[in-house]
């Protein structure tokens, strides 16, 4: 029977395979303590599920209490299997702060980078997209997604592209 690897062996391997080991602290607001104690748990168990999260355990603050409002913060100890994780995770879920633990520097491919830059590209689509869909009128929802349509269209172009010219 296979030994399992301890929490250090895993992290070893997965920075040696170009993983990063992170602090990321995140803060939530409810209308309770209870809610927001619960809504973080909920919220780091998310993370843990997250493509690319090889695991994260986060340690959650008290909540304090302001003008009816229950506020807390949570330190996550993150290691994701590679920066573009790291990116898509700050983008989608934006943290308060992240520090890189390890390695030591960031090293990254050109693809790599390149597929960080559409990620973010994508990430604010969504936010876009968003508040574009609560604010327009039916009518104006209808253009928006065949502009949207069209876009998605062009990007893949734009990739059929740059294989084709092996970029």
């Amino acid at each position: 029977m296979a030994k399992e690897k301890s929490i250090d062996e895993l992290t070893d391997e997965a920075i040696e395979n170009g993983g990063y080991l992170c602090r990321v602290y995140f803060d939530l607001h409810a209308k309770s303590a209870d809610e927001v104690r619960n809504l973080m748990v909920g919220f780091i168990s998310r993370l843990t599920k997250e493509t690319g999260v090889i695991y994260a355990v986060g340690e959650i603050d008290s909540p304090l209490e302001r003008d009816g409002v229950h506020s807390t913060w949570a330190e996550v100890k993150l290691l994701a299997q590679d920066f573009p994780t790291l990116v898509r995770i700050a983008a989608q879920y934006s943290p308060i702060g992240i520090e890189i633990a390890r390695p030591g520097r960031v090293s990254l491919s050109l693809g790599d980078a390149q597929g960080i830059l559409l990620d973010v590209s994508q990430a604010s689509q969504n936010f876009t997209r968003t508040i574009m869909e609560r604010v327009l009128s039916k009518e104006e929802r209808e253009e928006y997604a065949k502009k949207m349509l069209s876009r998605a269209e062009l990007g893949k172009k734009l990739l059929e592209k740059g294989k084709a010219q092996g970029v």
